[in-house]
């Protein structure tokens, strides 16, 4: 096959030039078994090659193809079979084997397609030798390199072709590019013929005039047909001036100026015929011979100069085709690729949690008839790096976003940071029983683990929080307030009251999105109130698994059962508290882990721990009770004011009573302006539906209850928490205070300071 292909591309020429008439067949022979191979070729990779059939290489080899039929002697444009007299025959076989040579010019034009070919057989050739160097050195070809190579061969062929195939018509070197010379010579001659001769006078002006509208009238200015003879000699010759701007010799010879030009040729036997042309600026010299056929053709500049005009524009419009679609395919391929990693590089490095997935989305038209796009390695690359991305900021959190953004930036890799302070809201939620679960499930925890981490996590990122921490049984999540201190929230020895609320809001603004797509800002007690209902919802949620959701398996689960009975429930509780912390790294450079270090983050688990000692799921500190919203804190209750070790005040202990658990409870909603909407404690009847199955004066029983308890009155806090373990039986925060007083004979001893010490296991 690349015999013929090179045969195909010259052989005919090679035929004309070289070898006599004889060796035709020879050639004709070669043509016809090209022909028919490169016909079996097309047909058995249109059947064999995926993609090929009707593409863009299928329609250039079926042109190609097609082009050897002349090749093969089996059409033949230079003979033509005439009928009529023989007057006739003689006068149009000039003009016939004009229009032959057109044809013949043309499809040697489109033998050039042929060079395809020759551009297929080398990418083969070259695809083989990368495919063998790729596998020596055990690398795969890059599918975007492969894609970016056929598109700039596709357009260099289409942009050779076009110009090798346009350009010579838009050539004009003489006026044989205008209008065939051969033509015009044996037209002059058949007319010389016919007018010498016998034909009728009415034949004679039939081919004078189609001589005249063929040449064109502002072309041919003079024309001149005698008669020879010896008889005849003597007899006028008729002079013919079709352009109206010469009407007679004199007016040639003064309209005319600069050099003329002549060409002379001799016509059968003793038939003399001379044809002369004259360019523009040429000078005019005097015709001579009487007794010929005789054409002046005036071939004007201004027609070269259009010419050059449309061959410029034609160029230009080569260069910039190629120029912006090479440059278009690279873009698409390459460089638009690069630039949105860079994008997702720079985006992380300025804010380390930002959404970097929608960075690198490519636009939906750049995928348009490309099955391939999503395969091409920069894009793959690209969705690496957005996922590294996305890990990172999944493996360090919130915490870590300092050693994101630092090393993203140029430098050496040091994920050693200095930690910052901040003020934000911690909560920790353990798992309960989770030792025990733990020997049933086995090999199952992890999953049971993970989709308890997707209530919590979800849930809390839902509702502006970070997760922190999974600490096996447990999951510390953060809500992160501000940089710094945040006055009156920060310290243990701080007593926060509502104008200091008041005036922190007033301040400090915390920029958020949440499940919204646009940011919005919001107050600490917004923060606050966010954090309290995310807690409340992983309650309900929790609880709706194991009614009917994704944990009920576990509690079917045969070892589970056998351990703890039918009756078993999945819980957690949960510790809630405000302060400032230290955000940073901790390990070395083999092991880092990005966290918050304070005694504030570690009383957020004391509290939780607590919630197990007061018989109730959620404990938040009076620091954060003081920063939610007042409507929020008409939803909770007191436990009692303890003083634990490491603290050095007293902490009032608070609760958020749920007695039902509604399905789709609080689902963070999103506005019409992309901006999720805010939790509204007082007006949205969600939350007062958690406790509608509780006792209406209850929450305000217990508060005095409390108060009468702190204030060393225990006979008055005796018979009112007798009266909420009327209204809420079993209610273990009623029935520890009440085995606190019964010890000391329900009378406050003296040295009892409105608080109680819980040194040891809280």
């Amino acid at each position: 096959m690349t015999f013929l292909t090179v045969f195909a591309l010259f052989g005919d020429d090679f035929r004309v030039g070289f070898f006599p008439p004889a060796a035709d067949v020879m050639f004709f022979s070669l043509s016809l078994i090209a022909f028919f191979l490169f016909t079996f070729e097309l047909v058995a990779s249109a059947v064999a090659k995926k993609g090929y059939f009707l593409n863009f290489y299928f329609w250039l080899d079926l042109i190609s193809t097609v082009s050897l039929l002349p090749d093969t002697g089996l059409i033949n444009l230079n003979s033509a079979e005439y009928s009529g007299s023989t007057g006739d025959n003689e006068a149009l076989k000039a003009g016939r084997a004009s229009k032959a040579s057109k044809a013949t010019r043309v499809i040697r034009l489109v033998r050039l397609v042929r060079m395809v070919r020759i551009v297929k057989l080398w990418k083969m050739h070259g695809a083989q030798e990368e495919v063998d160097e790729f596998e020596e050195n055990e690398i795969e070809p890059t599918k975007v390199g492969a894609k970016l190579n056929e598109w700039t061969t596709r357009k260099l062929i289409v942009m050779i072709l076009t110009s090798v195939m346009v350009l010579p018509y838009l050539e004009v070197s003489g006026w044989e590019e205008t209008v065939d010379d051969f033509y015009v010579h044996n037209e002059l001659e058949n007319i010389y013929q016919i007018v010498s001769g016998n034909a009728s006078t009415q034949m004679e002006n039939f081919f004078i005039d189609q001589f005249v509208e063929s040449v064109g009238s502002d072309e041919l200015i003079y024309a001149k047909f005698c008669k020879v003879g010896p008889e005849n000699r003597d007899d006028s010759c008729r002079e013919l001036f079709p352009n109206d701007s010469y009407r007679s010799l004199d007016d040639i010879k003064t309209g005319l100026r600069g050099e003329m030009s002549t060409d002379t040729s001799y016509g059968n036997d003793l038939n003399l015929i001379q044809y002369e042309w004259i360019r523009d600026s040429a000078s005019y010299s005097e015709i001579t011979g009487d007794y010929m056929s005789t054409a002046i053709i005036y071939v004007q500049y201004s027609q070269e100069s259009v010419y050059n005009i449309f061959k410029t524009l034609l160029v230009m419009a080569i260069l910039v085709f190629g120029t912006v679609t090479f440059q278009k395919d690279a873009q698409k391929l390459v460089l638009d690729p690069i630039n949105r990693m860079v994008t997702v590089v720079h985006t992380l490095s300025e804010n380390p949690l930002a959404n970097t997935s929608a960075l690198a989305v490519a636009h939906e038209e750049e995928k348009a008839g490309d099955k391939d796009y999503e395969h091409y390695e920069t894009i793959l690359l690209e969705r690496t790096i957005v996922k590294i991305g996305g890990l990172l900021q999944i493996g360090f959190g919130a915490a870590g976003a300092a050693i994101i953004g630092k090393n993203m930036k140029a430098g050496a890799l040091n994920p050693m940071v200095p930690g910052k302070m901040i003020t934000s809201i911690y909560g920790f939620c353990d798992i309960r029983n989770f030792t025990d679960t733990t020997e049933c499930l086995q090999e199952e925890v992890m999953v049971y683990v993970n989709k308890l981490g997707f209530i919590v996590h979800g849930t809390t990122n839902d509702y502006y929080g970070m997760a922190n921490k999974n600490v096996g049984d447990a999951f510390l999540l953060s809500w992160k307030i501000c940089e710094d201190r945040l006055p009156g929230f920060h310290a243990f020895d701080e007593e926060p009251n509502e104008a200091i609320r008041i005036r922190a809001c007033e301040t400090v603004r915390v920029v958020v999105k949440g499940k919204g797509t646009t940011d919005r800002s919001i107050t600490p007690t917004e923060m606050a109130d966010s954090a309290l209902a995310a807690f409340l919802k992983c309650l309900v949620d929790l609880d709706n698994a194991n009614t009917a959701g994704s944990l009920t398996e576990y509690l079917r689960h045969t070892r589970v059962v056998k351990r703890f009975g039918p009756d078993f429930r999945i819980r957690m509780g949960f510790g809630m508290h405000v302060g400032w912390a230290i955000e940073g790294a901790i390990g070395s450079h083999f092991k880092i882990d990005a966290t918050y270090m304070s005694p504030h983050v570690e009383m957020s688990d004391r509290l939780e721990a607590g919630s197990k000692i007061f018989g109730v799921p959620i404990n938040i500190s009076h620091w954060l009770y003081a920063l939610l919203s007042p409507a929020a804190r008409k939803f909770l209750r007191p436990l009692d004011r303890i003083l634990v070790e490491g603290c050095p005040s007293p902490m009032t202990v608070y609760t958020y009573d749920v007695t039902n658990f509604p399905t789709d409870f609080a689902i963070a909603k999103v506005g019409p302006n992309g901006e999720q909407e805010a939790v509204d404690f007082a007006n949205d009847p969600q939350f007062t539906d958690l406790q509608k199955d509780l006792h209406p004066g209850f929450i305000e029983n217990a508060r005095q209850a409390v108060k009468a308890y702190l204030d060393g009155d225990w006979p008055m806090a005796k018979r009112t928490l007798e009266m909420c373990l009327m209204q809420k039986p079993k209610d273990g925060p009623t029935l520890r205070l009440l085995g606190i007083m019964s010890g000391y004979g329900f009378k406050a001893p003296k040295e009892f300071e409105g608080y109680t010490e819980m040194l040891e296991g809280y």
